[in-house]
């Protein structure tokens, strides 16, 4: 790995947990980018945005290689009812359309 790549902070996709019984919100990384292991970072209270802290924290299992904190990318949507029918109508338009039987 060149040295630039060192120094760029990787991407590590985090889940927002609280801890029960108190008003104390974490971020979740399950695999860190450097090490796979999971770290917790702290994301504030309840009462306030825990958006605001997510961005470049220094990794706990080597502080002097950041990483930057993001949510994971949503999936995609499924296709709605009409597209589904429209699909399977022409499937069946298709079968219909040859002539090998």
């Amino acid at each position: 790995m060149a040295k630039k790549d060192r120094r760029t902070p990787q991407q590590a996709f985090v889940t927002l947990r609280d801890m029960p019984g108190t008003r104390v919100m974490f971020w979740v990384v399950d695999a860190c980018p450097y090490c796979g292991e999971r770290h917790l970072h702290v994301a504030g209270n309840i009462r306030s945005d825990p958006g605001e802290s997510l961005g470049e924290h220094p990794a706990p299992c080597n502080p002097e290689r950041p990483y930057e904190l993001t949510l994971p990318p949503r999936p995609k949507k499924k296709t709605g009812k009409d597209a589904r029918r429209k699909a399977r109508r022409d499937a069946r338009a298709d079968t219909w359309d040859e002539d090998s039987w």
